[in-house]
C-alpha cells in the first residue's frame, strides 16, 4: 500500500477514537511527513528517513516538544499498519529511532498569593460567578482544559462534590470537588448560569450567551484575569498546582495519578520534585513514628 494511502486510512481509523483537534494535527504532520519522504510503499520508509526527518525539523528550528509529537504521529501510524487486523507493514520503522529528549523543567505551580489574586480579579468580571467556580473546579480536580469544557450538569454531583469527566481516548474518571469548589459551582448554577443557546444543552459551563465553554474561551479568561493581576496564567498551571498540593496535603502518589488520570505513575512522580525542604520537615513531624507510638 501507498503511504499517502495508508494516511487516509489511518486518520479514518483515528477519528473513531480521538477528537477533531487531534486528527487534525496529525493530519497535518502526517501530510508532512508525506511530503518530505514523497509517496512511496509503505514498506519502502526506514528507521533512516524518520531519523532525518526529525533532524530536519530540529534543524529548522522546531521545539522538541513538536518533534517528539511528529515522531509520536508516524510511529502510531506504522502501529496501525502492523495490528494484525491490518497488516500492511511488517515493521515500525520509528521503533528505532528514539525520540528528542526533552530538556528537564521544574513543574510551575501557581503560589497561594497569586490564586487569591486571581479569585480577587473574578469580581471584575461580567460572568463573576462562573468565572470564580471555573478556577476553584480547575484548583480542586487538577482537570484539563477539554475536561472541564466537557462537563455536564448530570456528571456532576452537588451533594458529594464528585464530577464524572471525560479525559484523552474518552477515557472517564471522577474527580473531586472540595466544600469551597462545591459551594461556588452550585451557586453558579442557581444565580449566574444562563438559560442554554441550544434547546437541551446541559453542559455545566456556558459562555454567558449560553454556549458550551470551550479550551479557547477558558484562554480568553485566563488572558484577561492575567491583565488584571499583572502576572501571566495558563489553564495548565492550575493542573499542575492541584497535584502538587494534594500531594503536600498527604495525598499518595497512586490515588493521584488516577485523580489527574495520567497513565504512567512517572508522570505523576515529576510533581514530587517541585516538594521543598519546608515540605518534608513538615511531613517528617507529622509522621515521627516515636511521637506517633507516643514512645
Amino acid at each position: 500500500m501507498n503511504l499517502s494511502d495508508a494516511i487516509d486510512g489511518y486518520l479514518l481509523f483515528k477519528a473513531t477514537r480521538a477528537s477533531p483537534e487531534t486528527i487534525k494535527v496529525d493530519r497535518v504532520q502526517l501530510r508532512q511527513f508525506l511530503n518530505w519522504r514523497e509517496d512511496c510503499d509503505v514498506s519502502e520508509v526506514t528507521a533512516e528517513d524518520v531519523r532525518l526527518y526529525l533532524a530536519y525539523h530540529l534543524d529548522r528550528g522546531l521545539s522538541r516538544h513538536t518533534v517528539r509529537r511528529h515522531h509520536a504521529v508516524v510511529s502510531a501510524l506504522y502501529a496501525w499498519l502492523m495490528d494484525p487486523e491490518i497488516a500492511l507493514a511488517e515493521v515500525n520503522p520509528a521503533r528505532a529511532v528514539p525520540s528528542p529528549k526533552l530538556p528537564k523543567q521544574k513543574v510551575k505551580a501557581l503560589t497561594h498569593d497569586q490564586i487569591t489574586a486571581l479569585l480577587e480579579a473574578t469580581h471584575r468580571s461580567r460572568t463573576k460567578r462562573r468565572n470564580r467556580a471555573l478556577l476553584l473546579f480547575l484548583l480542586d480536580t487538577g482537570a484539563r482544559a477539554s475536561e472541564v469544557a466537557g462537563v455536564r450538569l448530570q456528571d456532576t454531583d452537588l451533594q458529594t462534590g464528585r464530577v464524572r469527566v471525560t479525559g484523552k481516548g474518552d477515557k472517564q474518571r471522577y474527580v473531586y470537588l472540595g466544600k469551597r469548589a462545591l459551594s461556588t459551582v452550585w451557586l453558579y448554577i442557581r444565580e449566574e448560569r444562563p438559560e442554554p443557546g441550544i434547546v437541551g444543552d446541559d453542559h455545566l459551563f456556558l459562555t454567558d450567551d449560553g454556549y458550551p465553554i470551550t479550551r479557547n474561551t477558558l484562554r480568553n479568561i485566563m488572558d484577561r484575569l492575567s491583565k488584571i493581576v499583572g502576572f501571566h496564567v495558563h489553564t495548565h498551571q492550575f493542573r499542575h498546582t492541584a497535584a502538587i498540593e494534594r500531594l503536600r496535603n498527604g495525598m499518595d502518589l497512586v490515588s493521584v495519578q488516577h485523580l489527574m488520570g495520567h497513565e504512567s505513575i512517572e508522570v505523576t512522580r515529576g510533581y514530587l520534585e517541585a516538594l521543598n525542604d519546608q515540605d518534608v520537615e513538615e511531613r517528617a513531624s507529622r509522621t515521627s513514628p516515636g511521637d506517633n507510638w507516643r514512645l
